[in-house]
């Protein structure tokens, strides 16, 4: 009699997997379905992403006060976001300039006027999903920058932003990123990875616009609509940690020839969240001024205070540095890209 009252209840579970597996996949089927299409007026295409984006595209939510610049929280249907790219918007020959950006578009990039914003133009199209420029990463090559860094503490990155493969590392070791699965957003150089790599970090799974292949068998690099495709047919990694440097900054201001997105960099992160474990750590570095206004150079990238920072790591919590000179040291400057670290927080929505 036991043995078939636990048969039964076997059976009973399993099929409440399989009914919460197809209603699952079936509000998946439905949520790609309302959204490929092509859309040709940038403001369509905007309030398009805003109705997927829901909950976390709401920059009125409060910002709640916390150790570091406050936190936000928000509802997050990860379905919802991964359909999103694959709403289709053509881009111009040439990345547009602030002037031929739509009003809507400003008003959301700017949260209403509370972000500053000047101009500053780069055309970096070249380095985009419609550019012509390849490379291909050998494995001698990245061993070699391992080495570089495992015996001078030092890589050519620094050179253009001090310190950053020494505060990848402190990130890294801090975070215990030996025998991990890890998800690098933006990279077209192998300097962060080498520095991942040299702390054993066990798989690397970059994505990034450009034309770039690694053959190191730990360094995987893909494409963003190669992530989405694996993510929406479930075969995609469950990440240990993400890490960025100077990426999100960039994301949705179209220098890359990406299109217009004003929520870009909050979608990149929210969807980063859903696909890591849910004791996930995350560090990132952009340019950061904490005790400064919030600013856009246009189109060459975000600079984060106390209003842009917080809704970037919507449902991430900041953990690390304690100390105020290694948060502080800024004077706005673009190039100045201190990395903190987050850990995961809540959960996304059935």
């Amino acid at each position: 009699m036991g043995s078939l009252r636990n048969i039964f209840t076997v059976v009973v579970f399993a099929s409440l997997v399989i009914i919460l597996y197809i209603e699952k996949t079936e509000k998946k089927d439905i949520t790609l379905k309302a959204v490929i299409k092509t859309i040709s007026n940038q403001q369509n295409y905007i309030e398009q992403i805003k109705d997927l984006c829901g909950d976390l595209c709401d920059v009125k939510k409060e910002i709640t006060p916390a150790d570091f610049m406050g936190s936000v929280k928000a509802k997050v249907d990860c379905d919802s976001l991964f359909a999103i790219d694959l709403i289709e918007m053509p881009v111009p020959e040439t990345p547009p300039n602030w002037e031929q950006t739509e009003a809507i578009y400003k008003d959301y990039l700017g949260h209403g006027g509370q972000v500053d914003t000047n101009e500053w133009y780069l055309d970096s199209k070249l380095y985009g999903d419609d550019g012509n420029l390849q490379a291909t990463f050998t494995k001698i090559q990245v061993d070699n920058y391992i080495s570089q860094f495992l015996t001078s503490r030092t890589l050519p990155i620094d050179g253009s932003y001090p310190g950053a493969s020494q505060l990848v590392d402190e990130a890294a070791e801090l975070m215990n990123i030996t025998g991990k699965t890890i998800l690098v957003i933006g990279s077209q150089d192998p300097w962060l990875e080498a520095v991942l790599l040299s702390r054993n970090a066990s798989k690397i799974v970059t994505i990034e616009y450009g034309w770039f292949i690694s053959e190191h068998p730990a360094w995987e690099i893909i494409k963003p609509k190669e992530f989405h495709r694996r993510y929406l047919n479930g075969t995609l990694d469950t990440f240990d940690a993400i890490f960025t440097y100077s990426s999100m900054e960039h994301s949705g201001l179209g220098r890359y020839g990406d299109s217009l997105n004003p929520w870009a960099d909050i979608i990149t992160i929210a969807q980063a969240w859903c696909v890591s474990k849910q004791e996930a750590k995350m560090a990132i570095g952009v340019p950061t001024y904490v005790n400064g206004r919030d600013r856009i150079e246009f189109n060459a990238g975000r600079v984060y205070g106390p209003i842009l920072y917080p809704y970037m790591v919507t449902n991430w919590k900041f953990i690390w540095p304690l100390e105020d000179q290694k948060r502080n040291m800024t004077d706005g400057s673009i190039v100045y890209q201190p990395v903190f670290i987050f850990t995961k927080q809540g959960r996304w929505l059935p």
